[in-house]
């Protein structure tokens, strides 16, 4: 198993687990097969437009626009598709989001719209001839060529034993029972420093030897609260993750 360590802001190292190449290779089956059904849609209610109902056409008979138009929008597809879901689901297509997959930057910082272009750019040139693959299993960070263009690697995300996965369905009576009795904490909207801190540490929490790394995150977050860190404990730091995630989505 894999790992990639980065330091925070905050001065805490952690340890994200690295996905590796048969986890990415299911997740991109998953996404590969909404596009080819995204194209199919898009190719059968072109041509029932141009040609009507009876589907009565020969591809002779394409005009150069429509046949065009046609290649366009199966490129948009293939290229913008990863671009866009990772827009807009924080790194994560709907593949990787089944897979328990995310793309984040090296420094851990959530992928950019510059490096989600840069790294789908290269997996449009290289992976359709399998290049992909194989340059992940042979990189010792699990990198696609993109990957290393852009300075992006793809970690797995488990979050251990505390009413987690954080997504979608943390229970609902724990949000509602911390919110009840800290009313101090009903404010709290973590940044996004903290919200990657926070997910990698939930991640590998069920693996940590000794403690360490939780007494460092809550030292941070109770000097910054201005609180007793007895009042703090992964419960509750999940259910703000949670509730900082839902106000930026």
């Amino acid at each position: 198993m894999k790992t990639h360590v980065v330091l925070t802001p905050a001065n805490i190292e952690i340890e994200y687990r690295l996905a590796g190449a048969g986890s990415r290779l299911a997740a991109f089956v998953i996404d590969f097969m909404i596009q080819l059904s995204m194209i199919a849609v898009i190719t059968i209610f072109t041509l029932l437009a141009v040609f009507g109902p009876t589907f009565d056409f020969v591809i002779g008979n394409i005009s150069g626009v429509v046949f065009g138009l046609l290649i366009i929008s199966w490129f948009v597809i293939y290229f913008c598709y990863f671009i866009l879901l990772e827009m807009l689901m924080n790194g994560q297509s709907i593949g990787k989001k089944l897979f328990g997959l995310r793309v984040i930057c090296d420094n851990g910082q959530p992928v950019g719209l510059l490096q989600s272009m840069i790294r789908n750019f290269f997996k449009a040139l290289f992976d359709i001839f399998y290049i992909g693959i194989f340059v992940i299993m042979f990189s010792k960070k699990h990198k696609r060529v993109g990957d290393m263009v852009a300075g992006t690697i793809v970690v797995a995300e488990h979050y251990g034993n505390i009413g987690v996965p954080l997504r979608p369905n943390l229970q609902t009576k724990q949000e509602e029972y911390y919110e009840e009795i800290n009313h101090e904490f009903a404010s709290i909207i973590l940044n996004e420093d903290e919200k990657e801190m926070l997910h990698a540490y939930l991640a590998r929490k069920h693996r940590l030897e000794t403690n360490d790394l939780h007494i460092k995150i809550v030292n941070y977050f109770s000097q910054k609260w201005q609180i007793d860190p007895l009042q703090i404990n992964d419960e509750l730091l999940a259910v703000l993750l949670r509730r900082s995630e839902q106000l930026l989505n």
